[in-house]
């Protein structure tokens, strides 16, 4: 029995830490950043929905006496000042200006508060979709700032959020950011460069010292046992050259176990105990495959790829929102730099039926945009720490390495 709970804890240890490694590996990270921002959307949802319409209540409580003194109050000026023209006029325009103010400072837009959510009443800003927008853009530290929490519990909630978001999404950026730049530097390796940046394999060399300390019967034990590892019967060493014509280069002597007595293999022993040879190393270990130059891909190539991006986004947010090419290509800059000011965001024309299309569209385009801008900064700052070491080789600050030579 106690052999049994054993092995079930170390069944379930292990199953731990695979489902650990797979969740911190970079699809599970991807998965966790996903949803992260899919929970947050629910959550936010859930708690400034019914705010929101509370809050439509409120403002229109206090904007309908407002309107109906509004209303008094130029009656009085009408029925008072039959004559004097100017005199109505210039007390009207005050009471409208101070309407004009109450209203503003009130917040209502005169919408139906009793239809919300329904086929021609007013449209929730906290919709799923909304929320979604909402929770990618504190993660991404965008905050558009177009909504935000007003309840106690939805800004407390919010503080957590982002503590707790904030980390997750920059090391998701950070693994997915360098996931990216290697994908990116193999295409352009073999694509651009035509396979021509990667350096060619190297020959292993390596010199047998000998050592004096060992004694002599370690060898013959060793010499003892190539026959009975079935080694080849021809066996044949090359000291290393020494220069000159080949009369003076030592030739190659076959070496036949078999008809060696001890004497005679202790002194091949010996010599060759006293000279260094050269082994050549024909293994196909994977280490030699990947020691090739990193390839840097030049700043020129990383711009194009982020001015792709805005460009593309621009085009896309162009046609969903009927915004023209400089809006468009201004909001996605704002967006993938991180500055956010809000003054143009999608989806917030709630009387087009596509809103939530375009609000779920905005948040995928955010957060794509943030790994391939995340893979950009991590190819230039390989390309400038390359042309930075360049020039230090060049004015003589930094030695050169064996690879460069």
């Amino acid at each position: 029995m106690g052999a049994d709970a054993d092995d079930d804890k170390k069944e379930k240890e292990g199953c731990c830490k695979m489902f650990w490694k797979f969740m911190f590996s970079h699809i599970g990270l991807c998965a966790m950043v996903v949803l992260y921002c899919v929970a947050g959307g629910f959550i936010f949802e859930h708690l400034e929905k019914a705010n929101e319409e509370e809050v439509c209540f409120e403002s229109r409580r206090e904007y309908v006496p407002m309107q109906n003194k509004t209303l008094e109050n130029l009656r009085k000026v009408i029925l008072e000042n039959n004559l004097n023209t100017n005199a109505m006029m210039i007390q009207m325009k005050s009471i409208l200006q101070t309407f004009r103010n109450n209203s503003l400072a009130i917040g209502y837009d005169g919408r139906d508060c009793d239809n919300y959510g329904g086929d021609n009443g007013p449209v929730h800003e906290w919709s799923w979709a909304g929320a979604l927008m909402f929770s990618v853009t504190v993660i991404t530290t965008i905050g558009y700032g177009h909504i935000a929490p007003k309840t106690f519990w939805g800004r407390l909630v919010c503080i957590a959020y982002s503590v707790l978001g904030i980390p997750l999404m920059l090391l998701c950026l950070a693994n997915i950011g360098d996931v990216l730049a290697d994908i990116f530097r193999f295409v352009y390796a073999k694509i651009c460069c035509c396979g021509c940046c990667t350096s060619k394999p190297k020959n292993k060399v390596v010199q047998i010292k000998p050592n004096s300390e060992e004694p002599d019967a370690a060898w013959n034990d060793r010499a003892r046992i190539i026959p009975n590892a079935q080694a080849p019967m021809q066996t044949e060493f090359t000291k290393v050259p020494k220069g000159g014509d080949d009369s003076t280069k030592p030739k190659i002597v076959p070496l036949d176990i078999k008809t060696l007595n001890k004497a005679e293999l202790a002194n091949r022993n010996q010599a060759i105990r006293n000279q260094p040879m050269i082994l050549d190393d024909d293994s196909d270990d994977e280490d030699d495959d990947l020691d090739e130059k990193k390839v840097t891909v030049p700043l020129t190539v990383t711009m194009i790829v982020i001015a792709g991006y805005i460009f593309g986004g621009a085009v896309l947010f162009g046609l969903w929102e009927g915004w023209d090419t400089l809006q468009s290509a201004y909001f996605c800059f704002v967006t993938l730099s991180t500055i956010g000011f809000g003054d143009v965001v999608p989806g917030t024309d709630f009387d087009n039926p596509q809103a939530t299309a375009q609000l779920i569209l905005g948040a995928i385009y955010v957060l794509f945009g943030m790994a391939i801008l995340s893979m950009c900064f991590a190819l230039m700052q390989d390309e400038i720490i390359a042309k930075c070491t360049w020039v230090g080789q060049k004015l003589g600050i930094i030695d050169k390495s064996e690879d460069d030579l």
